[in-house]
């Protein structure tokens, strides 16, 4: 008897997920996700991708993009700038 692991499917998360997570958690998670994505996409053999892996290539891809989207406005706007876009700056985190 053999048995199929069913995949599970990411969830896409919103700029306010995001916003929780201090400036090295959202670099390491863009990087992660990205390299998921990549992973996904070299390792499925004829490059044709199941429903649930094309959905968790293209969330991966999302979710990566906004944590990216985070920190780069919180690392090189002033609070001003930051909180007009709607994200809020850590206090004491900038771009040196």
């Amino acid at each position: 008897m053999t048995t199929s692991l069913k995949a599970e499917r990411q969830v896409s998360h919103d700029l306010a997920y995001f916003e929780q997570f201090d400036n090295l958690t959202l670099a390491a998670m863009a990087f992660n996700l990205t390299d998921e994505s990549y992973d996904l996409l070299t390792h499925t053999q004829d490059q044709r991708l199941d429903d649930d892996t094309a959905w968790n290539l293209s969330v991966s891809i999302a979710n990566s993009n906004m944590a990216l989207r985070v920190l780069v406005v919180r690392l090189s706007s002033s609070a001003a700038e930051a909180l007009s876009a709607g994200i809020y700056p850590l206090p004491g985190e900038t771009l040196q």
